[in-house]
């Protein structure tokens, strides 16, 4: 009887240790694939490959780019302009200037004014007198472009976004996002409209910048989508 009691005694004791193998091994095996896909998906990855793709959703609405800017997030690593742009994109030691006609076909919606700094730094302005749904509206232009004034936009250049067309993808080229808040007054007396808008472009090896004035919501209207460029560096 003690000889049963033993043998039983063992049994679970072996039962107990194959248990606790199998659950050690299944720990390891979790902990492998957690670095292995940790590794795979990490922004420090090879800047070249499929690994970056997902941070630059090149369709993505200025709205839905926050990550983008000067200390904003994705995965918790930091896609903003304090970087230089990679060898492949434009190389600048001086101020960028920029100033060109903001357009929808053959109509035209005042101006954009845009400073790229080398550091990272943006600001840009919109101002002028046009006409948008039937009303006449103006943009005033801001008095001092260093404040956070009405028509005043601040962001940076984002050098992990990549541009993409029909043609594909062309890495040489350098995204630039900024935001601020508009203020256009209505011309026939009736008030304006104030609201969130974005001054986005490309900057390309020649230092010739393409955007785009983006307003997610105008009136209750709907987003409204203006171009402006492309346009070379204003010369001082």
């Amino acid at each position: 009887m003690n000889s049963s009691y033993f043998r039983e005694v063992t049994n679970r004791k072996r039962s107990g240790f194959s248990g606790l193998m199998i659950l050690m091994v299944g720990v390891t095996i979790l902990i492998g694939l957690f670095i292995w896909i940790n590794m795979v998906s990490s922004p420090f990855a090879c800047f070249q490959g499929t690994a970056k793709d997902r941070y630059s959703d090149p369709n993505a609405y200025p709205w839905e780019e926050g990550h983008l800017f000067i200390r904003g997030a994705l995965d918790g690593y930091d896609m903003g302009g304090r970087r230089p742009p990679f060898r492949s994109q434009p190389q600048f030691t001086n101020l960028l200037n920029y100033s060109a006609v903001v357009y929808a076909g053959e109509d035209k919606y005042g101006r954009i004014e845009m400073e790229v700094c080398d550091d990272g730094d943006v600001r840009a302005s919109w101002s002028g007198e046009f006409q948008i749904m039937g009303k006449r509206y103006q943009a005033i232009k801001p008095k001092s472009p260093g404040r956070r004034e009405m028509n005043m936009f601040f962001g940076n250049y984002a050098p992990l976004k990549v541009y993409e067309d029909e043609n594909g993808k062309d890495r040489s080229k350098l995204y630039v996002i900024t935001q601020g808040i508009f203020e256009l007054k209505d011309l026939s007396g009736e008030g304006g409209i104030k609201n969130v808008a974005f001054i986005t472009c490309w900057i390309d090896k020649d230092l010739r910048a393409e955007g785009r004035l983006s307003i997610p919501s105008f009136a209750e209207q709907g987003m409204l989508i203006f171009n402006w460029g492309p346009v070379g560096p204003v010369e001082e």
